[in-house]
């Protein structure tokens, strides 16, 4: 992740999770040859428990279920035929995933978001 310059963009989207995987990850190959790996993961909020669907470029070895991570990416809506309709799907896009026990690339990776964020705002 790098910070983004702020005249390159009029609008933010940043996620940062934090949460249990709770399914473990499926690998798909798109039609461009790109593999995308998709998990769950679920976070607790004042209302409950939260599943979320994440997906990530490329495989993981980090996404097994049970294990806590934080997760810092953007949420993204795509639309797919599923028979002869379109349907959708909102999903956070995984810049990085990474196991909450390894706190200073977690540091890292949040401490970017939040640089970019502050940047966005001019803060």
């Amino acid at each position: 992740m790098s910070v983004i310059a702020v005249d390159e963009i009029d609008n933010i989207n940043i996620v940062v999770l934090v949460g249990e995987v709770t399914s473990p990850p499926v690998s798909r190959e798109l039609p461009s040859g790109t593999v995308v790996s998709t998990f769950d993961i679920a976070t607790v909020t004042a209302d409950g428990r939260v599943s979320v669907p994440v997906s990530l470029e490329g495989e993981t070895e980090i996404a097994v279920v049970g294990a806590e991570v934080c997760v810092v990416g953007i949420v993204r809506r795509r639309f797919f035929r599923s028979g002869a309709s379109v349907a959708s799907r909102t999903e956070v896009v995984a810049q990085s995933v990474i196991p909450i026990r390894r706190r200073a690339q977690v540091r890292k990776a949040v401490g970017v978001a939040t640089e970019n964020l502050l940047a966005f705002l001019d803060v």
